[in-house]
């Protein structure tokens, strides 16, 4: 059943790519069903719980339709278990629902839908010459693009399935608060990577050829380096995958590649850092070197953003470097003829960016309640009607309105993953 699964993965979504065939269609989330089932043959291979020997239950867990096309990537343990129990109607079970339903169309309908024309015509444009503050702007506006799309379509995921009584697990944490590209992965897609830590990097780091290397590089370059150069490539394997996760293409794997090596120099280089802020003697328990750390992170992110978003891979690294090397003047930005040149009617794009920021404000005042562990939808429950009401209905008023502007039917960008 394991190999019929991986083979199935690799007909359906590689092979149609690497042959040139355009007239085999890919059913939607297929990677994220697909890996859950892998998960659970390989975790009952490790005998980690019983088998599920009636099928019509096996077959709930796999088509839970919430998580069909967006995921998470469940476990049988989170899932499974759950679908198989009775449920009485909970009312405050559906009224969280309820919230992240309309916290995830926030994200989606006010913010994803609204920015994703304008991120398609700097960067799947014919014209490569943009100045590097419109590109800045660009990656920017992919950057809150694709969480609010992703995250925005997860919290649909999850609040729907809480109206049944179930409780999926998270999949993202506040991921633009990192404070290492590590740290931005244990945040970002989070069962994805907690599927590769599992199921790759383990068995991979632990295999008999990485203990002899460990052993090699602490008798020849170190303690330090025997402990982590069969992480550092175990890390730089699993980023690859993940990459190829989200395509056969090679800017996925660039991507993938990118994100696998930054994090393998980090560990690597760990020591050496150490001893720097010592010497510059860098208070790094600050709340200065704090913020710093996630400035760097969200900067190291966005770096990787464009070999994710653009797909010629020439093009990326034109516009990676045109974006440092030729950024031109700010001011562009402020020019109503120069803007029209780009977007067409100015008009809607500022009426858009309006909404945008609106949307985006909310979505960051949130995240850093959540950042400082306050639970949301409790403090929204203790406030007075008045403050709750407000808490309900403005975000929808300003859904409803976006609406109204919105470019139609999207979709959700990691549907076709």
């Amino acid at each position: 059943m394991l190999v019929l699964n991986v083979g199935i993965l690799i007909y359906l979504k590689y092979w149609r790519i690497l042959v040139g065939s355009k007239t085999l269609l890919l059913p939607l989330g297929i990677s994220y069903y697909t890996l859950s089932t892998i998960g659970y043959f390989m975790d009952i291979y490790n005998s980690k719980y019983e088998k599920e020997t009636n099928f019509l239950k096996y077959f709930v867990f796999v088509s839970f339709f919430p998580q069909l096309i967006l995921g998470p990537i469940v476990r049988y343990n989170q899932s499974g278990v759950q679908l198989k129990e009775e449920h009485a109607f909970d009312f405050e079970n559906f009224k969280h629902g309820f919230m992240l339903i309309l916290y995830g169309s926030l994200k989606k309908y006010l913010v994803a839908d609204l920015l994703v024309k304008h991120v398609s015509t700097i960067f799947d444009g014919v014209y490569t010459n943009y100045p590097g503050c419109v590109l800045l702007t660009g990656i920017l506006m992919y950057a809150v693009y694709q969480y609010a799309d992703f995250s925005g379509g997860t919290d649909l995921v999850l609040g729907i399935a809480e109206l049944f009584g179930i409780k999926l697990p998270q999949n993202f944490k506040q991921p633009y608060f990192s404070t290492s590209l590590a740290n931005f992965w244990q945040r970002w897609h989070i069962t994805l990577g907690g599927w590769m830590r599992d199921y790759i990097f383990y068995p991979l780091a632990l295999t008999k050829i990485m203990q002899n290397l460990s052993k090699w590089a602490t008798n020849h370059l170190g303690k330090h380096f025997g402990r982590t150069l069969p992480a550092c490539i175990a890390n730089i394997a699993v980023f690859m995958l993940v990459g190829l996760w989200h395509g056969p293409e090679l800017h996925f794997f660039i991507w993938g590649l990118y994100n696998g090596l930054v994090i393998a120099l980090s560990d690597i280089l760990k020591p050496l850092f150490e001893k720097l802020n010592e010497k510059l003697h860098i208070k790094t328990a600050s709340r200065g070197w704090h913020l710093y750390q996630i400035i760097r992170t969200f900067i190291i992110v966005n770096i990787g953003w464009y070999f994710d978003r653009i797909v010629d891979v020439k093009k990326s690294f034109i516009y990676l470097k045109n974006t440092f090397a030729n950024f031109g003047n700010p001011r562009l930005l402020a020019s109503k003829n120069f803007m029209n040149q780009i977007f067409g009617n100015i008009t809607d794009f500022q009426s858009h960016i309006v909404l945008v920021v609106l949307g985006s404000l909310i979505i960051f005042v949130i995240s850093i309640l959540k950042e400082n562990k306050i639970d949301v939808y409790k403090s929204i429950q203790n406030k007075n009607i008045i403050f709750r009401w407000a808490a309900y209905y403005i975000p929808l008023i300003l859904i409803i309105l976006s609406l109204s502007f919105s470019f139609g039917d999207t979709g959700f960008m990691y549907a076709q993953y």
